[in-house]
């Protein structure tokens, strides 16, 4: 369903240009059968179906003095018993009969008066229904009107209304061909499919009518509700099924014939009474036009469509009681045919004054083609002149060679002719339209070479306000990971706060792209595209969007009012607003990845500054201990890392080492780390042990981080004189302690600094006092080397770090360490780091 759908919406031109045609030839062939096919013999009076003694007889009623008629003899009451020797016993057959005869002819009647029979000659007259007359010649207009306007544009909802009341017109003058050859209770195919065409066309028709008076000029705020369109397609349907069931039932004797004529009135009755509805809101809207020139534009089918109905009004009400009926007097009825000049004012009003986006596109067809056809003539002209010339000179033999020479010649010097001759002929008839195309073309050349975002809205603004001499336009650029649109630039807008939700513009976008139809946004499909949102585009006088698109991604809005002229952006203008939004977007994006990689660039050199400064913090150079080889690293898993190690010297023979692990990774967990080392400097002081510091600590450290944050640390003070080591673990890793070959992880209670105000680290914070023993090492290390992972989600651990060290343990620190990390990077084999990786390793001699 979805494919057939696209299918028409590509062709949809062919499509209307097919249906058009065929009810223009339907059109015309209604014609043909009112004058010629359906002309009613005329005897200037009436029949009337009257029952006498359980029969049906026809009464003559109203017979016209001086008649032909009455000239027979003929008076009211009288009753006509045949036709040319045809009893007649219902008026259907009694016409069928009288139709048989030409104009001028003489019927014989015969006619009994009480209780006489007698014969008489009949002068036969013929009668056009001008009603009907009246309805297909405004038919025939309104479709050729409707044809140009929607054929200029497709997808607008005042041009598909108004042709749909052209083709529904059309559609109901179907009757007209079944008109005398289909009774009333009868369902005969294929004469009931035509009176069903005819009944739907005459069953949307009022509601068509309304729709568009509601939305011509300008729109109703009512008639822009999404439950207003539904339900003028809702009651419309219903009244054709109604009508439908209604057929049905009575063909099958489960109605009488009574029901169904009140049915068939109501529909009716429902079409008459839309126009003279829809003659009232045009009077409204009229009056709400603000400006004269609004006004001047649409006067004449004020006007017109007031005398239309006027003329319809007359003759439906009026001419009945002026000329008793109208076989008696056809000529009253004539005024009807006035209903025609409503699509004449159409025409004049939508090509005059641009109305519906129509004009500029009926005008280019007549003067480009004209030009065209004026210069391919001159030139043929010229060219077959100068071919005579040569072919005269250098004989025949060579005139079918020049012939074929010059016809090349010709294509392409004509086709660079015809180019140039089209932008003088814009330039001298469209001045609106030639400026529009030079400035919109300049622009999308050289807003690709203008750097920096702000400069390219600025260059946007002034380009769409000034050159096109707009007072109402904005620039939304969607902001990033949202479907929000917000305003950058704006000129002439009520409220230029509002926030517009992208809501269904990707598929508008996508389903006009499919069909090959212009990308902008019109009023009239507002409601469908941004739901809520469009009573602020309306309210703001916006009138067109068109969306920036890059990538297949829209990236911002550009919203229009009218143009200079008053009138909409369509046809051509919309293909050149697309091309124009879309460079800008191309520029918007370009500057938007030039400002991404100036600020990565920056970023990416603050961040190397950061390591450096970082690297420059931590111990430039081991403190020498007598009896002790020290060694440490920390490589942070980003440019800058959350992990930190220091050796503070107290003095020859005391030392604090510091490893600290803070929660997360990066810049952020980098700078709390500097934080932490300022406090150990400030703290690790002589005559006080790892305990009291990090009490201390925690306190500063709890009330100066976000929550959710917070600092592991061993803290170890070795004091060589005593050969002892006092050590702290608040929340960090085990202490891991190799003497020949026995290995033991060293874990004294404790929590993460920050966590707690004091209360709970106080309290669980453990200090154990190790005896240093010769040819022991010690690993103080981050969980950067317990946790490191490979490609196969295996971890390194610390039996792993236990052999690397084991194996090394005869060589001095610094070489152990670089076995440690060269393990590591064995181990991972490429795959990226997940953690920082910080160690310190103590050799006892």
């Amino acid at each position: 369903m979805q494919n057939l759908k696209s299918i028409f919406l590509r062709y949809r031109k062919n499509f209307i240009t097919i249906f058009s045609i065929i009810l223009f030839l339907s059109g015309i062939a209604s014609i043909y059968f009112i004058l010629k096919v359906n002309v009613i013999s005329n005897d200037e009076c009436l029949w009337v179906n009257k029952k006498i003694n359980d029969s049906t007889v026809i009464v003559f009623d109203q017979v016209k003095i001086g008649g032909v008629a009455w000239n027979a003899g003929i008076r009211d009451g009288d009753i006509l018993l045949e036709i040319d020797g045809i009893q007649t016993s219902n008026t259907m057959i009694a016409m069928d009969e009288i139709n048989k005869h030409e104009y001028g002819d003489f019927a014989d009647y015969k006619v009994k008066r009480n209780d006489q029979i007698f014969d008489t000659r009949v002068y036969i007259k013929k009668l056009i229904m001008f009603p009907q007359l009246g309805f297909s010649l405004l038919a025939l207009i309104w479709l050729l009107v409707g044809y140009i306007v929607i054929m200029a544009k497709p997808d607008g909802l005042s041009q598909q209304l108004f042709y749909g009341i052209g083709a529904a017109l059309m559609l109901n003058q179907f009757y007209l061909f079944v008109q005398q050859k289909i009774n009333l209770t009868g369902i005969d195919s294929p004469y009931s499919l035509i009176i069903l065409i005819s009944v739907f066309g005459g069953t949307f028709l009022p509601y068509l009518i309304l729709y568009f008076f509601f939305i011509f000029p300008k729109p109703f705020a009512f008639a822009e509700k999404k439950w207003v369109r539904n339900l003028f397609i809702i009651l419309p349907s219903i009244t054709f099924f109604m009508w439908i069931m209604a057929r049905l039932l009575l063909h099958r004797n489960l109605i009488p014939v009574n029901l169904f004529v009140f049915v068939s009135q109501i529909v009716n009755f429902i079409a008459i009474g839309s126009f003279y509805t829809s003659a009232v809101f045009l009077i409204i809207n009229y009056r709400s036009l603000e400006t004269k020139e609004e006004k001047k534009k649409i006067i004449v089918i004020v006007i017109s469509y007031i005398l239309g109905m006027a003329a319809l009004f007359y003759s439906t009400t009026v001419a009945s009681i002026i000329a008793d009926n109208i076989f008696n007097s056809p000529e009253y009825f004539m005024p009807i045919i006035l209903v025609t000049i409503i699509p004449i004012a159409f025409g004049y009003s939508i090509f005059k004054y641009q109305l519906l986006d129509v004009s500029i596109v009926v005008k280019n067809a007549i003067v480009y083609g004209t030009a065209t056809a004026a210069i391919a003539t001159l030139y043929l002209l010229s060219v077959y002149g100068l071919g005579q010339s040569i072919g005269s000179a250098v004989g025949t033999e060579y005139q079918n060679a020049i012939a074929a020479a010059a016809f090349v010649v010709f294509a392409i010097v004509f086709q660079s002719t015809k180019d140039k001759f089209q932008d003088v002929l814009t330039k001298k008839f469209y001045p609106e339209q030639f400026a529009h195309q030079k400035m919109l073309m300049k622009f999308s050349k050289d807003v690709v070479s203008i750097v920096g975002l702000e400069n390219i809205l600025d260059a946007m603004h002034d380009t769409f306000v000034k050159s096109l001499n707009l007072d109402q336009f904005a620039i939304l650029l969607r902001q990033k990971e949202n479907d929000r649109f917000f305003i950058s630039r704006q000129f002439g807008l009520n409220n230029a706060n509002f926030i517009l939700h992208e809501k269904n513009i990707f598929e508008f976008v996508q389903g006009r792209i499919k069909i090959n139809g212009p990308i902008s946004v019109d009023r009239e499909n507002f409601s469908e595209v941004f739901e809520n949102d469009s009573e602020i585009l309306i309210a703001n006088n916006i009138f067109t969007v068109t969306p920036m698109i890059i990538k297949n991604k829209i990236i911002g809005l550009l919203l229009f009012g009218l143009k200079h002229s008053g009138s909409q952006f369509a046809g051509k203008d919309l293909d050149l607003l697309s091309a124009a939004a879309n460079q800008a977007a191309v520029a918007i994006e370009n500057a938007r990845l030039y400002e991404a990689e100036a600020q990565k660039i920056t970023l990416e050199r603050d961040l190397t500054l950061a390591k450096r400064i970082q690297k420059g913090l931590l111990p430039k150079c081991i403190p020498n201990l007598q009896g002790l080889d020290i060694c440490g690293e920390m490589i942070p898993a980003m440019q800058v890392g959350g992990d930190y190690f220091d050796l503070i010297k107290i003095d020859e023979n005391k030392l604090f080492i510091v490893v600290g692990d803070v929660s997360g990774k990066g810049l952020s967990a980098s700078l709390y780390m500097s934080k932490l080392q300022t406090m150990m400097k400030l703290y690790c002081k002589a005559g006080r042990s790892p305990k009291e510091i990090l009490i201390d600590a925690n306190k500063d450290i709890y009330s100066s981080v976000e929550k959710g944050w917070f600092i592991t640390v061993n803290l170890a003070l070795i004091d060589m004189e005593k050969r002892k080591i006092k050590f702290c673990r608040a929340g960090h890793s085990q202490l891991l302690a190799i003497n020949g070959s026995e290995n033991s992880l060293i874990q004294p209670a404790g929590i993460g600094l920050g966590l707690d105000d004091g209360k709970i680290f106080d309290s669980t914070l453990e200090e154990l006092e190790i005896e240093l023993k010769p040819n022991e090492i010690y690993g103080f290390f981050s969980d950067g080397i317990s946790e490191a992972m490979n490609s196969k989600g295996e971890l390194f651990g610390i039996e792993k770090l236990c052999k690397v060290i084991n194996l090394n343990k005869e060589q001095p620190a610094s070489e152990i360490m670089q076995s440690v990390l060269t393990s590591l990077d064995n181990f991972r084999n490429g795959f990226e780091q997940n953690d920082d990786i910080t160690l310190v390793l103590v050799k006892s001699n």
